[in-house]
């Protein structure tokens, strides 16, 4: 039997993108939307966060795609000679950067040149939202421009004009960079300091411009932004939406857990020996979770904060959603503390939202799919893609040092 690949008919680029994150996800066990809470979820890490999503590794990639698009223009391809000069760049470019000794985050790094999502497909909706490619449209699409669309100057010179299909703006790439002998994500001083800018101007009042601006490192061992020394000191509309995250990652936490202590119960009635231990490995973790809740502030938390954010991504959450998060919400405050592995009530709500979200393909209620359980199912507190957003703060802190 052949490979599954993607194949895209005519979604557009944004439900693209999103199935691709979607597959990843499923790749990892820990950050399954097992609940069915991945519209909540991604509405705030584009609030905190426009432009990024988990599919991005290095900082960089966002030059070296327009790159290689702006030099295939300069050489006069365009339509299909262009996107077949460009897919042969960037499948060259996997062994220049390895060559370069730089690997950490290189797309294809496993699977060389056979790699299928390119860098172009991963980072264009980032391009078009950072302001760095400046019209709608796929890849063929832009490809396809005529020339009349896409001025001589277009391709060579940092010259403002409103018809550029890249940011005339962007830094030139190394004197060297399309031999494709060697290169790394080692962003210079200018590329850093372009970059930050068009950062900040396409996403004013956002976590996101507040990290760019402080021109810092993210500490790797921060794993979730509220954490973050200089976040803990931020202001206004910005620490307002960084709680929001946070509340919300730390109230439904406790709901994946209860989850998993359910799942982990029912392999043991199944026989599943090899997972035994795992019913008091989960309802462990749920009472530290529950004395992590005692010293929070979610009881005093109004939820009309969290669906005006998410509104106002254009994705308001459904009636179901809605009322699953407020009834779970009311359910912790009115716990106490106690045992909620043991509280019918939670474990009711917990069951039917599964069923709800996946019919009869709830684990919970069938026996193959339980059989087929891996031992964990979205049991990892949300982190609204801050270790992607960390490592391209990081890349471009240290080009900017």
């Amino acid at each position: 039997m052949p490979p599954a690949v993607l194949a895209w008919l005519d979604y557009s680029e944004a439900d693209q993108r999103r199935a691709r994150e979607i597959v990843k996800m499923f790749s990892q066990p820990d950050s399954r939307d097992e609940l069915g809470l991945g519209q909540i979820r991604d509405a705030l890490s584009d609030t905190l966060f426009p432009g990024t999503s988990v599919l991005l590794t290095r900082a960089r990639y966002l030059l070296f795609v327009p790159w290689f698009y702006r030099e295939g223009a300069r050489r006069r391809r365009q339509g299909s000679q262009l996107s077949s000069w460009v897919d042969t760049q960037e499948r060259r470019l996997i062994g220049a950067l390895r060559n370069g000794g730089d690997s950490s985050g290189l797309i294809g790094g496993v699977v060389g040149e056979r790699v299928q999502n390119l860098p172009s497909t991963i980072y264009w909706n980032s391009l078009r939202r950072f302001g760095i490619l400046r019209h709608n449209g796929t890849p063929t699409h832009i490809a396809g421009l005529r020339p009349a669309s896409r001025p001589p100057h277009d391709a060579t010179e940092h010259v403002e004009n409103p018809d550029a299909v890249w940011d005339p703006s962007m830094p030139a790439p190394p004197e060297d960079f399309f031999a494709l002998t060697s290169c790394d994500f080692a962003l210079t001083r200018d590329e850093a300091t372009w970059l930050a800018e068009r950062i900040c101007l396409a996403a004013p009042n956002t976590l996101l411009e507040f990290l760019v601006g402080t021109g810092n490192r993210r500490s790797e061992a921060t794993r979730f932004a509220w954490d973050d020394a200089e976040v803990k000191a931020a202001t206004g509309q910005v620490r307002d939406a960084a709680n929001e995250a946070r509340r919300f990652a730390i109230a439904m936490h406790g709901a994946a857990l209860l989850y998993n202590v359910l799942l982990a119960e029912r392999a043991e009635q199944l026989g599943l020996s090899q997972h035994e231990g795992g019913r008091d490995y989960f309802s462990n973790l749920l009472d530290r979770w529950l004395d992590e809740v005692e010293g929070s502030d979610l009881g005093s938390w109004n939820l009309e904060g969290l669906w005006g954010l998410v509104s106002s991504q254009g994705r308001p959450p459904s009636p179901l959603t809605l009322r699953f998060v407020t009834e779970w919400v009311s359910l912790v405050r009115s716990s106490g503390g106690t045992d909620l592995a043991g509280d019918q009530t939670a474990r009711n709500l917990i069951r039917e939202r599964e069923h709800h979200q996946k019919r009869s393909q709830a684990r919970l209620t069938n026996d193959r799919l339980m059989r087929q359980w891996g031992g964990a199912s979205g049991s990892g507190r949300l982190n609204f893609r801050w270790p992607v957003v960390a490592r391209l703060m990081n890349d471009i802190a240290d080009g900017r040092s």
